[in-house]
């Protein structure tokens, strides 16, 4: 095991004057020795700019592992594909799914890779439902259970424009990394939960504290229940290093920051996080 550093390619903001920014999500897992994962693409192929910025080839990347198949984090790999990957791609099956969101009492926007942009598929998909080593130290994660009573985020989702069935994003995943500091959970948007994500890695893998979170916690506009319902995991896997950035929402950061007594940070494209 290995994990060299972690660079953020894409986020809503950036921490570099020199890098832009947009909504969606990207980073660049170096693994040292055992090479380099891309996780997410972010929603266009700026991310491939941003490390072209930073020195990083996303080309050479051992593959690339998606958190979902929304369109703000996997966007950009139809462009990936066209500029000649041809490593591997993990993802839960269903990241190829039609689907939608709504933003108007009958306003849909087309919000995944579904919608012909990779009518031909994946080519080197490895679809994984469950568990998968990408690397030593480095776990994929998809099948995360929804626990009764505790909250996702959901909402205005579904696969058809009629809003007759629900997205319940069963493609949600997570990168689990074994730092030397401790476990560090590498998200997407989290629209599993918090909650479901770290209770997951407890019952799937063990998983009893947590060094640090990275990632998306998609809180905004979140119920102050939902907002505590994230601080009291974060407390009880003892997370000592939370990175949240992309979903978080200013409202949900503010929150964390105010009743978290450990590392809080906004994340930005350009930012250095060593696992």
């Amino acid at each position: 095991m290995s994990v060299a550093a972690l660079r953020i390619l894409v986020d809503n903001r950036s921490a570099l004057p020199e890098l832009d920014f947009e909504h969606g999500w990207s980073v660049w897992v170096d693994m040292g020795p055992d090479g380099a994962w891309l996780w997410d693409t972010g929603q266009t192929g700026l991310f491939l700019d941003n490390a072209a910025a930073l020195g990083i080839d996303p080309l050479s990347a051992r593959g690339v592992a998606l958190s979902h198949g929304h369109y703000d984090h996997a966007g950009g790999l139809p462009t990936l594909l066209d500029r000649g990957f041809a490593g591997q791609v993990v993802a839960h099956p269903g990241v190829l799914a039609l689907r939608y969101s709504r933003r108007g009492p009958s306003v849909y926007r087309s919000a995944g890779l579904g919608d012909g942009r990779l009518a031909a598929g994946i080519p080197g998909l490895l679809a994984t439902e469950d568990v998968r080593e990408l690397a030593p130290g480095l776990t994929f994660v998809a099948g995360i259970a929804r626990r009764p009573g505790f909250s996702t985020a959901t909402a205005n989702l579904f696969h058809d424009t009629a809003g007759h069935t629900p997205d319940t994003v069963v493609d949600d995943a997570c990168l689990l990394i074994h730092g030397p500091k401790g476990p560090v959970a590498l998200l997407g948007c989290c629209h599993s939960g918090l909650a479901n994500t770290l209770l997951h890695l407890r019952a799937r893998l063990g998983v009893e504290t947590v060094d640090a979170v990275i990632g998306g916690l998609h809180l905004g506009g979140a119920s102050e229940a939902a907002l505590a319902e994230t601080r009291d995991v974060l407390l009880a896997f003892k997370v000592k290093r939370l990175f949240a950035g992309h979903c978080t929402g200013e409202t949900g950061m503010a929150y964390l920051q105010k009743h978290l007594s450990g590392e809080t940070a906004a994340t930005g494209c350009g930012m250095v996080l060593v696992p």
